[in-house]
């Protein structure tokens, strides 16, 4: 069996150029509460973490209740990677949806959310 050295490194190069592009773009790492959590009292704040450093100018955390948008305190860049928001007055008990928005390195804006339930407390 032949192997031809051309092929093998072009299809290297295309593998690696691939690699690179998928990573390019920043991710959801981790958050705070964490995705589809079922939590027995209220989060104090939303913290979000990335695979990369977000870009303040459009960072952004909005998070939607049971009856509808629930006011947070202003998003600011956190340390490690991530995003951060208060939460003005504790959730009640409820399904909650956070909506994320943020840019990486390639100054790609990506959004995503997530859910997690606030219970009734015992």
């Amino acid at each position: 069996m032949t192997i031809r050295i051309p092929a093998l490194v072009a299809t290297l190069v295309i593998a690696l150029v691939a690699v690179v592009a998928l990573s390019a773009h920043m991710a959801y790492s981790k958050s705070v509460p964490q995705k589809d959590a079922a939590l027995s009292e209220s989060p104090e704040l939303l913290q979000v973490w990335f695979t990369q450093e977000p870009e303040p100018a459009v960072s952004r955390l909005s998070l939607e209740g049971p009856h509808g948008t629930v006011t947070l305190g202003v998003t600011k860049i956190a340390p490690e990677k991530s995003i951060v928001a208060e939460l003005k007055s504790p959730l009640n008990p409820g399904s909650y949806k956070v909506n994320w928005r943020s840019a990486g390195d390639d100054g790609h804006t990506q959004r995503g959310d997530f859910s997690f339930t606030v219970h009734a407390a015992n």
